[in-house]
């Protein structure tokens, strides 16, 4: 009976101990595989602009992958005042990934109102382009389709311009440091049209916030041009955006977009 005993009670301990790694085997890939967890519910108290708002205990909370336009920027006062609309003085909950604060010290959060995810309802109704930074990817393809039904709708930043210039080629991929040779990279643009367009006052955007506005410049029918991201000399061919010590273009992909002089769309081009 003893034996009988010890064989059962081995038997059980050996059962619990595989049920405990199979627990603690669960806690270790759970965040991962969900993309993180739950917060809290906390109420905002101020919204700072489309994609930043500030909580009543004074912590700022930076929406996960999305960028919404910066101050001074067209489409800045629609996408700010969208997302008032949305939170401000509301109770909301927020849902972490994996990487929970940035380099500034803000929080990163998918801030949700009952059912509606704030970061996904502003790229649909075109006030944020998707901007993913890994980790946090956990809603990537969400948002990527709500960008891509915003924009076929031409909804707010995606309102579509008629001018007859095109991104044609980005070399993303300096020769050597991509830092330390800004000009190496660069992105051509060309005019296919028939008649001349003026780019004064036009934009280029990555998918983060580099931008960079062009100079009293008309570009001729057939005529390309060059924008490099260091600094040098402005030509009919080369433009330069004035960087130094510091790349534009992702090596592994990016998205570039060319907006007129009011913010619309005129061309992207993604790689």
């Amino acid at each position: 009976m003893r034996t009988k005993r010890r064989i059962a009670l081995k038997a059980s301990l050996s059962l619990f101990l595989l049920l405990l790694l199979l627990l603690t085997a669960c806690s270790l890939v759970a965040p991962t595989k969900q993309g993180g967890e739950a917060g809290p519910t906390v109420r905002v108290s101020r919204v700072v602009d489309g994609d930043t708002i500030e909580l009543e205990d004074g912590r700022k909370v930076r929406y996960i992958g999305v960028n919404t336009p910066e101050r001074g920027q067209p489409f800045y006062e629609e996408a700010t005042d969208f997302n008032r609309r949305l939170v401000e003085g509301r109770r909301v909950r927020l849902e972490f990934d994996l990487d929970t604060m940035d380099q500034y010290g803000r929080l990163l959060a998918y801030v949700w109102v009952d059912d509606t995810m704030v970061n996904l309802e502003m790229v649909r109704q075109g006030y944020a382009n998707v901007y993913t930074v890994p980790p946090n990817v956990k809603y990537e393809s969400l948002l990527r389709e709500a960008e891509r039904e915003a924009r076929e709708a031409g909804r707010g930043l995606w309102a579509a311009s008629t001018a007859s210039v095109r991104i044609t080629q980005i070399n993303a991929d300096a020769p050597g440091s991509d830092r330390e040779n800004p000009n190496g990279e660069w992105i051509e643009l060309m005019n296919t049209g028939d008649a001349p367009v003026d780019l004064t006052g036009y934009t280029l955007k990555d998918e983060a916030n580099h931008i960079y506005t062009f100079p009293s410049f008309v570009l001729e029918p057939g005529q390309k041009v060059r924008v490099y991201s260091g600094k040098g000399r402005d030509t009919k061919k080369a433009l330069y955006w004035g960087l130094e010590n510091e790349a534009v273009w992702n090596n592994d992909g990016d998205v570039a977009f060319l907006r007129d002089s009011q913010g619309n769309l005129v061309d992207t081009f993604a790689y």
